[in-house]
């Protein structure tokens, strides 16, 4: 075993053998979106969706919405780099 191979590593081969690996992605992009955000957007968001490369996002504030929507590239960008793939495709904003 290579030292640089953590348990998540294997976790996530083994997901994607048994085609579980969206719903790792699903989870693994949410937990970095709350973590990105923070305390108060994440209770501001209602809903966090993850499919084909597609995030989706709902939040309860207009001007939230308005500012998401304006650095949804730089969140993208954010995610993907914690990630280390480039596992989010496009975001969208609700």
């Amino acid at each position: 075993m290579q030292p640089d191979r953590t348990i998540d590593y294997f976790l996530q081969r083994a997901m994607r053998r048994l085609e579980l690996g969206e719903v790792a992605d699903e989870m693994r992009v949410e937990r970095v979106y709350r973590q990105l955000a923070g305390d108060l957007i994440s209770r501001l968001t209602t809903s966090v969706l993850f499919s084909k490369g597609t995030l989706t996002l709902r939040l309860r504030s207009a001007a939230l919405r308005h500012e998401m929507f304006n650095r949804r590239d730089s969140l993208r960008h954010r995610i993907n780099d914690q990630l280390g793939a480039e596992v989010v495709q496009k975001i969208v904003i609700h």
